[in-house]
This record gives C-alpha cells, structure tokens and sequence, in this order.
C-alpha cells in the first residue's frame, strides 16, 4: 500500500478516509465521483481521492467543479 503526502493547504481541511485511487487510507481526501444506487453491476457508490492521487491523475473535487 503507498502512501500519499499532503498539501498544507490540504491539511486543514483533513478528512480521514480511503482513497480510491492508491487504495489506502489517507488524510485531506476529496470527493471525486458519486455512482448512484442502481448505476449497473459495477456501481461502487462514493470515491474520495488524496491530494496526492489529484495530482498524479487530473482529479477535480465534485465542490470544485462549476456548476
């Protein structure tokens, strides 16, 4: 399992969760994707990802994105 490492900024908004991405727990996660109930056989529900993971692939928190 890897770990990721953290922004400052992030730290402040630390969140404990699991981050989907490199699969471990990880602090400062944000909400990426919501799979809603009934989504098909592969429906996962919520993914968080570490600042980390953002960085490495693209991700954008669903608050940060326009509405």
């Amino acid at each position: 399992m890897s770990s990721c490492a953290d922004s400052e900024d992030d730290i402040a908004l630390t969140a404990h969760g699991y981050c989907s991405w490199h699969r471990g727990y990880a602090r400062a996660v944000r909400l990426i994707r919501v799979e809603e109930a009934g989504s098909g056989p592969n429906a996962h529900g919520c993914q968080y990802a570490c600042f980390s993971c953002r960085e490495a692939y693209d991700l954008v928190p669903l608050a940060d994105l326009p509405l």
